[in-house]
Formats: C-alpha cells, sequence, structure tokens
C-alpha cells in the first residue's frame, strides 16, 4: 500500500456526503480505454492540461497533448517546476520523466526508441530533413479492438528494448509526412504484447515535439481518427489560465475528453490506497476522485472535532455509503434508517463532537 500524506486548500462544497457504488458500474467495453497517467504519479496541486489538437477529420482529429500544471492560484498554473524559469531545460518541466500507462491491451507494431530529444523549445535539425521522425521515440500498438494507438515524444532510449526492438538513431530513408505505423524501418513484426495498465515509458520530448509533452491518439487500420473514450478520470474546464481545484469537476465515465481547453484528473489504479491529511474544504473533491476512481472508502478517522481526515481505500464492491460531519443524533439516526434498509455499519469514528461512519451492503 502506498501512503499519500496531501493536504489541500478549497471551498467546502457540501458538508456531509453520500456515495452508493453498485457492483459493476465502472466496468468497460472494449472500446472504452484507462488514461495514460495515473493519479498517484502527480503532486499535490497538479492536473494534467490539453486542448484541442486538431480538427477537420484528419488522423490527429481526436489526438491530445498532455502536459501537467502545478496550481500557484487559481489563475496562476505553471508548467514548470517550482523555482525553475529555464524552459530550454527538459528536466524543469512538471509533466518531464513521469510514467506513461498502456490505455488498453494489445500488441506494438511500430516504435522507435534512440532519436536524440529536442532541448526545450529548440527541435533537433534532422526532424526537419525526415531522419527523425515527427513521432519521435514512440510506441503504435494495435489493441485487442482492432484500433491502433499512438504514444509519443518519449526520452532517447527508454522505452524498453523488451517493447521496442528498432535500436538505430536516425532513419536511412526519410520519414513519411504524418505519423502512421507502417514507416519503413520502423514497423515491428511479432510484436512484444502489453497489458493495459503496464508501464510504456516515461514523457520526453523528442520528435516534432516544441517542450516535453505526452501525444496520444487513436486510428482505425484505415488511419481514419477514432474517439479515445476513458472509462476513468474528471474533467473541468480551464478558460482564460484559470481554475479551482474544486472544479467543477465532470466525470468521462465512457466518454472523449471535451474538445476544448481542460484540466484532467486522472484516476488512481484501481487497488489500496492510503490518502491521509485531507482538509474538511477539499474532502468533497477528493472522495468525488476516489468514488470516479472504482474505489471505495474502508475507513475514514476525523481529526480536530473534523477539520481534516484520514482515508483508506479500496476497490468497490455491492452497494456503501459513506458520512461524514456528522453529529451523534445525526449518526444515530442514518444508522437506523441505513440498518432497516439491509446495511451494515462496517467502520464508525469520533473526533470531539464529529463522527463518521460507513454503511455497507452484500
Amino acid at each position: 500500500m502506498r501512503q499519500l500524506n496531501r493536504t489541500h486548500m478549497g471551498v467546502m462544497v457540501a458538508t456531509v456526503m453520500a456515495a452508493v457504488m453498485l457492483a459493476g458500474v465502472m466496468a468497460a467495453s472494449a472500446q472504452v480505454i484507462e488514461f495514460p497517467i495515473h493519479a498517484n504519479d502527480l503532486n499535490p496541486g497538479e492536473r494534467i492540461v490539453t486542448g484541442v489538437h486538431g480538427t477537420g477529420g484528419g488522423p490527429q482529429t481526436g489526438a491530445k497533448d498532455l502536459r501537467i500544471l502545478r496550481r500557484v492560484t487559481d489563475n496562476n498554473w505553471q508548467v514548470l517546476k517550482a523555482g525553475q524559469s529555464d524552459d530550454s531545460i527538459n528536466s524543469n518541466y512538471l509533466i518531464y520523466g513521469r510514467p506513461v500507462y498502456a490505455m488498453a491491451s494489445g500488441t506494438v507494431i511500430g516504435c522507435w526508441r534512440n532519436a536524440p530529444e529536442n532541448t526545450g523549445h529548440t527541435k533537433r535539425p534532422e526532424i526537419a530533413t525526415g531522419k527523425i521522425l515527427l513521432q519521435g521515440n514512440h510506441l503504435w500498438i494495435k489493441q485487442a479492438d482492432g484500433k491502433i494507438a499512438l504514444y509519443a515524444h518519449a526520452p532517447t532510449g527508454d522505452i524498453p528494448a523488451s517493447l521496442c526492438p528498432n535500436n538505430a538513431v536516425f532513419l536511412t530513408g526519410t520519414a513519411l509526412s504524418g505519423p502512421i505505423w507502417t514507416q519503413p524501418e520502423a514497423t515491428v513484426a511479432n510484436g512484444a504484447n502489453v497489458t493495459a495498465g503496464q508501464l510504456l515509458f516515461h514523457v520526453g520530448n523528442s520528435g516534432n515535439s516544441s517542450e516535453p509533452h505526452l501525444h496520444v491518439h487513436i486510428v482505425d487500420t484505415l488511419n481514419t481518427w477514432q474517439p479515445m473514450k476513458f472509462a476513468r478520470g474528471q474533467t473541468t474546464p480551464f478558460n482564460n489560465n484559470t481554475a479551482s481545484l474544486n472544479g467543477p469537476w465532470t466525470r468521462l465515465n465512457g466518454n472523449a475528453l471535451p474538445m476544448a481547453t481542460i484540466l484532467v484528473w486522472p484516476p488512481h489504479p484501481i487497488g489500496n490506497w492510503t490518502y491521509n491529511g485531507i482538509e474538511a474544504s477539499a474532502y468533497q473533491r477528493v472522495f468525488d476522485h476516489f468514488v470516479d476512481s472504482g474505489e471505495m472508502l474502508d475507513t475514514v478517522r476525523c481529526q480536530n472535532n473534523g477539520a481534516s481526515y484520514d482515508t483508506t481505500w479500496i476497490p468497490a464492491t455491492g452497494s456503501w455509503i459513506s458520512h461524514h460531519g456528522m453529529s451523534v443524533s445525526d449518526h444515530a439516526a442514518k444508522n437506523l434508517q441505513y440498518t432497516q434498509q439491509g446495511y451494515k455499519e462496517t467502520w464508525v469514528w469520533t473526533c470531539g463532537t464529529v463522527m463518521a461512519a460507513i454503511w455497507r451492503k452484500p
């Protein structure tokens, strides 16, 4: 279990909340995929930013370039690490070196791994001469549903040789006009199999890239763009470089990312998580985030009369309900109500005059 100690500030949305998760509600069809960056790889106050990559129906119409921003204030979000101002250094970018995971299971059908990286906004001259692919170091993965996903711009040598057997630095021929898995010298026969959620590489700045970021898009076998429909994750508008950590956040729930400039709060992988030090003003958004991630509360401990909360989360099963910020009389009434409905109280905690509890129905 990974320990996460995080404190957030924000505006309280609700004083008491409940969630009912029914078994199977997070099940995904073959065309619903997972987000390629995970919430547990973000620091407090960080979110993914993306916008409209292309329009007009070309192969990259549904593409997304993903970067990380950190909140300074609601109208001041920065792409560089705190204390850094030199945007010519790749490692100064928040997203540089963050893990990238497979959105779905599939087989590698094209790749490159050893092209030299760009330096900040300065691109390598070999891109213009066609000796470095536009996608730089990358993986093309043919998913189980037949769609083909591109993951682009990895650092030099970061993609494992077990996934990419192409070890040259530059093409001997010339790059084709657009990203395509049939690029001579970059195709892969009998490629490696990958599973959804598998670590593929880390974010870099190779190919036709003006700064470190992850580029992803999906096409069919005719190279026609396909929407990327994500099982989990939340979005909020990001207009004029402004957004609150409290959102409002909208669940993707099997839909594609909006064609607009947005922040994305990607999900935690389904598993066991500890998330401590949640200020009462941030509890609503953290609660909703973990519910969206397919989790349910296992324990919740209030501290200092409800000023903050420590929580543990497990994969959601059955139906469950949780309330926090209750008085003793509130708790007694809710416990009677839920018991009559067939729920069993599995957790209760008191701190001063405040109570928190969890009820589950098998």
